[in-house]
């Protein structure tokens, strides 16, 4: 999925508020996410649970997570699942969205 690392990191930036240099890997943005995430977690709980509700990630997928794993690894687990969610809602708009010039006066389901 790194042809979809750019898009995702925009999307990542726009929902965390984070500057993320142009040109990042993936494991960097995950270790920047990670970082962003143990700060919202431990600072402003309420923010955290709003980011996962807004890029929409599985609560038990978290809970899971955080119940299986004590260390600051955690962070970093937390943070692949939301690239993931974040890239999967990408190739779903990419896969269901009708290019504008595909007007053929039909609808699609």
């Amino acid at each position: 999925m790194q042809q979809l690392l750019p898009e995702t990191t925009l999307q990542i930036a726009a929902n965390t508020a984070l500057a993320i240099p142009d040109h990042i890997t993936y494991e960097q943005l995950e270790s920047l996410l990670a970082a962003r995430l143990e700060t919202m977690i431990n600072e402003d709980f309420q923010q955290f649970v709003l980011l996962l509700y807004k890029i929409d990630v599985s609560e038990n997928k978290v809970r899971q997570i955080l119940a299986d794993d004590t260390t600051a690894a955690v962070y970093k687990k937390i943070a692949a699942l939301l690239i993931e969610r974040q890239q999967q809602k990408i190739i779903s708009r990419k896969t269901f969205t009708r290019p504008a010039n595909d007007d053929d006066g039909e609808e699609r389901w």
